[in-house]
């Protein structure tokens, strides 16, 4: 998997990410929510609503729990603004 940070949009959630988190963490296209930056579900939905209003994008509720890792979240922004061009 590419480095998130390589491109405007892995950028702006490792961004998202790190407000997020609260602490200064390393991240890569693998770092894992949960077992990584310590996620519980309530940080893991505050990151999605936070994607949300930084992408003006809706993320499905049944999409939430396949958002693992840190490439799972750009791919998934990536994947809805993608759906969202005319």
């Amino acid at each position: 998997m590419t480095n998130p940070e390589t491109d405007t949009i892995g950028h702006e959630v490792l961004t998202v990410l790190r407000r997020v988190c609260r602490r200064p963490v390393d991240l890569g296209a693998q770092s894992a929510l949960a077992a990584d930056l310590g996620f519980d579900s309530l940080q893991t939905l505050e990151f999605v609503a936070e994607l949300e209003d930084q992408f003006g994008i809706t993320v499905p509720i049944e999409q939430v729990p396949r958002i693992q890792t840190v490439g799972e979240a750009v791919a998934c922004v990536r994947m809805l603004l993608a759906e969202s061009r005319p």
